[in-house]
């Protein structure tokens, strides 16, 4: 990457996160309880109840963008769990069985909550976990979804979130705050809000910002939403790209053609996979997985705003729906071919993915391509096989 490629944000996200972790490892120290929660769950109830959040996955992240996966997995596969786990859930399970920590021991958890929009595979890791650190566990259940929600899916969240909250109350001993809930949703509102903004400006011909780009920034908008800290930092971040646009920085030299890529990166290669979409003047603009979080809060609706956005996720969603919602955003970004990443560790995004391509290609003309590996074992990557699928690809592309 050029120089001119740095954001000056960059060493603000890693300062806020660096007080993210530590601010962890205090309210472990303190006594205020330490929730883990998904990526995918209705975070914002968790910061009103005063609980600290903890995201395990992102420890999953960090653990494949060191590129030391296979080290944690090795000690969860020591312990008879399968290869073919999410490399997430084995990185966090190797690491409670580990006495080498790589990167850092990850934090204990006082409180498990659990969603399961994404897949199948959290809640047996956070159910693994409970018993590992002998902690309560809260699973909330989110039905599948089809092209549409029905209202008997939401009154049935709703339902949920009223125990959950319940829960919490009985674990604190404390009444929870409904005002509170209010201000983390308008918080939310607005570090959504900017994000989606700052993702929207990969539109531009040639463009500040990228995919690559928000796969580095987006830490804030998982772990943080809902805090002013995301805010304020959104708000730097957007402020930047701005200045980018006035200056024409652009996230590519020579800009030629624009990507869709779906949906996880493979993080242990994000830099490789950057320099070779970059070297034949491709941008990847968009993925569902950095517009995941797209949410918006009725503040005078709190709970039943919460179940409308948390349901629809599009990992919850039909067949039928996904594919739509690849080709929306492959027309909002005016992309010239995409990519799709069959990732071994997340097989509910894998799923269907070459039928997916056939679609897609049938219903926009555009060219494509598939690829396996995995999102953080290097032990399932191989640089020609993937070579293999995606120079074809961009011989299409000239």
């Amino acid at each position: 990457m050029s120089a001119k490629n740095v954001f000056k944000t960059a060493e603000l996200m890693k300062k806020i996160m660096k007080d993210y972790n530590e601010a962890g490892r205090a309210a472990k120290e303190g006594g205020r309880p330490v929730a883990w929660v998904t990526a995918v769950f209705p975070v914002e109830i968790i910061y009103a109840a005063g609980l600290f959040p903890y995201y395990p996955e992102n420890f999953g992240a960090v653990a494949a963008a060191r590129k030391v996966t296979h080290e944690l997995s090795t000690a969860a596969e020591a312990k008879g769990y399968a290869g073919d786990l999410c490399g997430y859930a084995r990185s966090g399970i190797g690491d409670a069985y580990s006495e080498e920590h790589p990167v850092g021991k990850i934090l204990e958890p006082d409180l498990l909550f659990c969603c399961n929009t994404q897949c199948g595979s959290l809640p047996k890791w956070f159910e693994v976990a409970g018993r590992v650190y002998n902690s309560p566990y809260f699973l909330l259940d989110s039905p599948r979804v089809g092209l549409e929600t029905d209202r008997l899916c939401i009154d049935y969240f709703i339902d949920q979130l009223h125990e959950m909250i319940t829960f919490i109350e009985k674990q604190t001993g404390e009444p929870f705050d409904y005002d509170h809930l209010t201000e983390v949703l308008h918080l939310s509102n607005e570090a959504c809000r900017l994000w989606n903004e700052i993702l929207d400006s990969a539109a531009l011909r040639p463009a500040p910002f990228g995919f690559f780009d928000a796969c580095f920034h987006m830490a804030p908008i998982v772990t943080m939403r809902g805090t002013r800290e995301a805010v304020d930092y959104y708000r730097a971040l957007k402020e930047e790209i701005e200045e980018r646009i006035e200056k024409g920085i652009t996230a590519i030299p020579e800009e030629r053609h624009k990507i869709y890529f779906d949906h996880i990166p493979c993080w242990p290669k994000l830099r490789w996979f950057s320099e070779l979409f970059a070297s034949q003047g491709a941008l990847v603009v968009a993925s569902q997985y950095t517009h995941s979080w797209a949410y918006s809060f009725d503040l005078e609706r709190p709970l039943e705003s919460l179940a409308e956005n948390y349901t629809h996720e599009f990992v919850n969603r039909c067949f039928e729906y996904r594919v739509n919602r690849k080709i929306s955003f492959m027309k909002k970004y005016d992309v010239d071919g995409f990519v799709l990443f069959s990732n071994r560790s997340c097989k509910p995004n894998a799923f269907g993915l070459y039928a997916k391509s056939k679609l897609i290609r049938e219903k926009t003309g555009l060219p494509g391509a598939v690829f396996e590996a995995d999102m953080a074992d290097l032990r399932l990557f191989s640089e020609d096989q993937v070579l293999a699928k995606l120079e074809p690809f961009f011989e299409q592309l000239h």
